[in-house]
């Protein structure tokens, strides 16, 4: 008999519980979605990095030699031929080379004894694939650190075959056998995967990671060193011992451990954090909702006092009218986790395709565990246990006589105090509307803290708008040029090139930068700050990207000292480039060549920005900028489903919280409702004085959620660019504030609109029942 009139007690309020539900349900669901996408690569990705023996530490070098290298007469003799990069020395005397880098590793090894240390051998590439300019990374077989791993097929075994990634032959539809050109034709012999390449970025555009249009590359040593691209080296080292990151050495630009490396640690991470961020997600939403639930059983309970009163004095033990509140609520909980923990399994291997669409590595098919299960079911079981039974058994200790008598008022809590003295002048009907919102401490924290979650999110998500176009393509898309063309030598300018110096061995503040030259008549690559004015070049000024002035914190007017070829010179700013592709330094063209060649000639140039593709005879490297923005939708496309995930998410946790604390407040306050119209109030002004005040506080909540939104933000931004160098362009606009409350504003009278016809559909005739009672 109990148990069937708690049930169609619970039954009356099916729509509160179905809000409920959705929140239980998305608890367990992103938990079990996001540990069981998440070790779906985990456990192979740990298996793959320990049997391709990945490196502990990466040394970024000068890829030119040094002061102290230039006294070797061999080393001296070639660059006084111009041959003074890594590069051009390879490709002039590979015995000198050897030599240059062998005396590398032999000074870094007498750093760190312990150390195991390899040459790491690259060449960047792009060439055209089905009419589209493709990106390509040749990676030298290693010896014992980092060495490639094959996910299906072979290694190249002849000049004329190659191995590429596996994702990227998805994308294209390319199949082991198969004959594809990248200037020249080689047969796919293999799908590879490289354990120093995790996620594929070849260069300082940390987010241009479209896997259908760039590749890693293997294929046999004598066809990588024919093959024409721009050659880069590293140094990859294993130790057991602690790395020393503050090497001294003059061709040292920078010792990273591995989990430091975006390009190869951002794992570590995503899979570390991760499974944190499912946890605390999970522990974060069952809260609100065994919250909300506290509430509810109060409420239902706290309305039938009576009858509860009534059972305890004809015999009842407390135990046999706790039971069926109590078995009910688990029974409703245990079967929208066991829900949640079946659409988590789902979801999560699209979850894991979709880390497996940028991160580079093998996956295997998603099994239960019984761990997981227990965790994502019954842990938040067991909380909802013990909360719905603190409430039940603390209003059930009180006697039958206290239950069978009204309940006295309860007094003012501090929060009714200080909204109290706020209106303290204002009208009864104004007190009336903003006490009654916050009477219930519990209810109102609950409230509070949904929307603050929604809010943070909701912020994040449109600060995330348009920073990954600016970190990928950034000024391109102001630009004029259609191509970015790279020589070795002195080619004759043709009519619609202009062009332009780099050098990308500056230091600023031991950081290693690229001095760019450009002419000062140059339009098709002009300057802008963030406002969008032009910038324009001075031979005693830098210019200066938004990245390296982020992260260096240097700002308009401020003097800073550029080291280049053993020199220091020292410039102000004279501005701030609306670019975060790179780390760059701009001075005119003229000034930069006299610089580098000791005066001897203003007119040095080794690129050119042109409007015509250029002939590849004398420009061996061509990018298209037109590519450039076109390998930039793949991930913008995934940041414009994230956000909107972050939206949708943060509406529905915020839409469940405000109907069910709204309908409870309707329900809670039914008589008092009935007596408002007895009093005169028409509908309207009861559902103002009801709800409404919701409304205010809902956008005071959001008003204060805002500063705490974009203070969390910074933090990650911070944290970002000391770990990994990495400068996420996250803007704030002051529309996002009214984007921000219009977005509150929609949920809260979609949430209450439910509500609010109940408030009119409550008869007059009801405070006068109580009293016939």
């Amino acid at each position: 008999m109990l148990y069937k009139n708690v049930w169609k007690t619970l039954s009356r309020k099916w729509m509160q519980l179905l809000a409920i539900a959705i929140i239980i349900v998305m608890s367990s669901l992103t938990y079990t979605m996001m540990f069981y996408g998440i070790s779906g690569i985990e456990v192979p990705t740990e298996e793959y990095l320990e049997e391709s023996n990945q490196e502990d530490f990466a040394i970024d070098m000068l890829n030119r030699v040094t002061e102290e290298e230039l006294r070797d007469p061999a080393v001296a003799t070639l660059a006084e031929t111009g041959a003074f990069t890594l590069a051009d020395i390879k490709q002039a005397d590979v015995e000198v080379f050897n030599r240059l880098i062998a005396s590398r590793i032999a000074a870094v090894e007498q750093e760190m004894p312990d150390a195991t240390i390899e040459l790491r051998d690259l060449k960047a590439i792009t060439y055209t694939f089905d009419d589209t300019e493709h990106r390509g990374m040749i990676i030298k077989e290693s010896d014992t650190i980092n060495r490639s791993y094959l996910e299906a097929g072979d290694r190249p075994s002849a000049n004329d075959e190659i191995a590429l990634n596996k994702k990227y032959a998805e994308e294209n539809g390319i199949d082991i056998g198969d004959t594809i050109d990248i200037g020249k034709p080689f047969t796919v012999s293999g799908f590879v995967l490289f354990p120093d390449y995790t996620l594929p970025l070849f260069d300082d555009n940390f987010f241009n990671l479209d896997p259908g249009s760039q590749t890693l590359l293997l294929m046999t040593d004598e066809s990588f060193e024919t093959f024409v691209g721009k050659e880069s080296f590293r140094l990859s080292g294993v130790t057991d011992q602690a790395i020393k990151t503050d090497l001294e050495l003059p061709f040292v630009v920078s010792v990273m451990e591995t989990e430091n490396i975006i390009r190869s640690g951002a794992i570590y991470s995503e899979i570390s954090s991760g499974k944190a961020m499912a946890l605390g997600l999970s522990l974060f939403i069952v809260s609100i909702a065994v919250i909300i639930v506290a509430i509810l059983i109060s409420n239902m309970l706290e309305a039938e006092r009576g009858q509860i009163g009534l059972l305890k004095a004809i015999g009842y033990s407390r135990r046999q009218i706790a039971s069926p509140y109590l078995v009910l609520i688990l029974v409703f909980a245990f079967f929208m986790l066991i829900i949640g923990y079946f659409l988590g399994l789902y979801f999560a291997n699209p979850l894991k395709e979709l880390y497996l669409d940028f991160y580079l590595l093998p996956s295997i098919t998603i099994a239960q565990s019984p761990l997981v299960f227990v965790t994502a079911v019954f842990a938040p079981l067991l909380f909802f246990a013990l909360v719905a039974g603190a409430v039940i058994y603390k209003i059930m200790g009180e006697s039958a006589l206290a239950l069978l008598s009204p309940r006295d008022n309860v007094s003012l809590n501090r929060l009714s105090r200080l909204v109290s003295r706020l209106l303290r002048r204002a009208s009864s009907k104004t007190k009336f509307k903003y006490l009654y919102a916050v009477k219930s401490t519990g209810s109102f924290l609950i409230f509070f803290l949904g929307i603050l979650f929604s809010t943070i999110l909701i912020v994040f998500a449109l600060m995330m708008n348009g920073a990954v176009d600016r970190m990928t393509v950034g000024g391109l898309n102001e630009a004029v040029y259609e191509y970015e063309a790279y020589t070795d030598g002195s080619p004759v300018l043709e009519e619609g090139q202009e062009p332009f110096l780099t050098y990308p061995f500056a230091f600023v503040e031991d950081k290693l930068i690229t001095l760019k030259g450009l002419d000062f008549d140059n339009t098709l690559f002009p300057l802008r700050n963030e406002d969008g004015d032009a910038l324009t070049l001075e031979p005693d000024g830098l210019v200066v990207s938004s990245s390296l002035a982020l992260k260096l914190g240097l700002d308009v007017g401020q003097d800073i000292d550029v080291a280049l070829d053993g020199d220091t010179l020292t410039y102000p700013i004279i501005g701030i480039a609306d670019e975060f592709s790179g780390d760059f330094a701009y001075l005119p063209r003229a000034t930069l060549s006299e610089l580098l060649t000791d005066g001897s000639t203003d007119d040095l140039f080794n690129g050119i920005y042109a409007t015509e593709r250029p002939n590849e005879s004398d420009y061996p490297t061509i990018l298209s900028r037109q590519g450039l923005i076109d390998q930039s939708e793949s991930i913008n496309q995934y940041m414009n489903f994230m956000m909107n995930v972050l939206i949708g998410g943060a509406s529905l946790i915020a839409f469940s919280i405000l109907f069910v604390l709204t309908a409870l407040t309707v329900e809670k306050n039914y008589y008092v409702i009935s007596l408002l119209k007895v009093m005169g109030y028409q509908k309207r002004e009861v559902r103002s004085m009801i709800l409404n005040s919701y409304f205010i506080y809902a956008l005071i909540s959001a008003l204060l959620s805002i500063p705490i939104a974009l203070l969390t933000l910074r933090i990650i931004i911070v944290v970002f660019a000391e770990d990994y160098g990495l400068v996420l362009p996250l803007e704030f606009e002051w529309a996002y504030i009214v984007y921000t409350l219009g977005a509150v504003v929609l949920i809260f009278f979609m949430s209450t609109f439910i509500s609010r016809r109940k408030i009119d559909q409550i008869p007059l005739q009801e405070v006068l029942k109580t009293y016939q009672e």
